[in-house]
């Protein structure tokens, strides 16, 4: 089960490290809001993690040979993760985040495959854990 922890970086007021034992990455804001603009700041760094985990979904499922050779001929692959705001459907009143994938891939690739890569995007473990049903839990300590 995967898992990380997030500390404050002594003297600086918005980065933190986040880690998981073996890796680490430095999460800041902007000057502009009160960082020190030393790394992504949090929401960049999530749909850096979608963009990331379904570059590797495709690369991986794209690499495995059927009749000897690599399923897609994928030369490059560039996964460009947005967010935009919109109206929401069921409430005017409210505006809710859309998250949109560009996935720009180059080689000699059938519309059906382009189809299949796409379809393959969604499975990756990150959109699956931004889309559909969760339950996300907060738990305060004192140390």
């Amino acid at each position: 089960m995967p898992s990380v922890s997030v500390t404050g970086s002594t003297g600086k007021k918005y980065q933190q490290k986040i880690s998981n034992g073996n890796h680490s990455v430095v999460s800041d804001v902007s000057v502009t809001s009160g960082g020190n603009d030393s790394g992504l700041d949090p929401k960049e760094l999530a749909l850096g993690a979608l963009g990331a985990c379904t570059a590797m979904t495709i690369t991986s499922r794209g690499s495995k040979l059927v009749n000897g050779k690599a399923r897609w001929d994928i030369q490059s692959l560039k996964v460009t993760v947005t967010e935009s705001k919109q109206t929401d459907p069921n409430d005017a009143t409210k505006k809710i985040s859309v998250i949109s994938e560009d996935i720009e891939v180059s080689g000699n690739l059938t519309q059906q495959e382009l189809d299949d890569i796409k379809a393959t995007a969604k499975l990756c473990p990150v959109y699956q854990l931004f889309f559909g049903d969760k339950q996300v839990d907060c738990v305060v300590t004192k140390k």
